[in-house]
């Protein structure tokens, strides 16, 4: 049975799935119904997109061991996938209440607050995340997430740098980053994080075009009409930045 469940779970890192899906199923035919098999059945089904199936095999495992609580936190991921986070932080919840406690359930459940909208029970499990793994970059960057939906801006800025720091450049947390000093009116910063975040994809459409809209606010209007430019070359059907260059070129 220990080769056959270390099997199963380097095939669960390597993802490859399939190849769970098929071997399961093989050893179900041999009435081989053991934890691993019903759950790594479970687990292979949902990877691949068959959640009714998932469902199916999970609940079966969780029937037939009770007190193995990691698969509650399974059936709570196919919730997730599903978008029913009530559901699925019920899920999430017995496992944890069991005494399930990884950093994935942690984040995961962190996420399911934030779509509730339960913004400070976010918090608290993106921050257990962090004192677990002092160096998880992305819970670093959903905690800046979750502070910036609070408006804790000063909170936010030092998480999405702690988020840049493990995990490196990233363009999506220099545009978040941008945000925060928008809405603080700290133009410069605001540009800083803007460019930086050009420099990853200088395809960014929402950059340039934010870009413009500051220079404008700064009163540097060529540099704002050129970032409009830009933007208006990688999507020229937007109407406002039409709207925004007839009022600067005629300024």
């Amino acid at each position: 049975m220990w080769f056959w469940s270390h099997k199963l779970k380097l095939l669960l890192v390597k993802k490859d799935y399939e190849t769970i899906v098929r071997l399961c199923f093989e050893r179900v035919e041999r009435n081989q119904s053991d934890y691993w098999t019903l759950r790594g059945l479970g687990l292979g089904l949902m990877y691949t997109g068959r959640t009714s199936e998932a469902f199916e095999w999970l609940s079966k495992c969780a029937r037939a061991y009770p007190k193995k609580v990691a698969v509650q936190y399974d059936i709570g991921l196919i919730y997730m996938k599903q978008e029913c986070y009530s559901e699925a932080r019920g899920y999430m919840l017995n496992a944890l209440e069991g005494g399930y406690r990884t950093d994935a359930l942690f984040q995961d459940l962190g996420r399911i607050y934030c779509y509730l909208g339960e913004f400070e029970k976010a918090t608290n499990c993106f921050r257990e995340v962090i004192r677990r793994s002092p160096r998880n970059g992305e819970a670093y960057k959903l905690l800046g997430m979750v502070y910036k939906r609070r408006t804790m801006y000063d909170e936010a800025v030092a998480a999405y740098r702690e988020s840049l720091r493990w995990d490196g450049d990233n363009s999506e947390i220099h545009m978040s980053l941008a945000e925060i000093f928008v809405r603080q009116e700290k133009w410069e910063l605001a540009v800083g994080e803007y460019q930086k975040a050009l420099e990853l994809d200088a395809t960014n459409f929402a950059a340039h075009y934010a870009l413009g809209s500051i220079f404008e606010i700064m009163g540097e209007n060529a540099r704002a009409i050129d970032e409009l430019l830009k933007a208006h070359r990688i999507d020229g059907g937007d109407e406002r930045i039409h709207k925004k260059l007839e009022r600067l070129l005629i300024s």
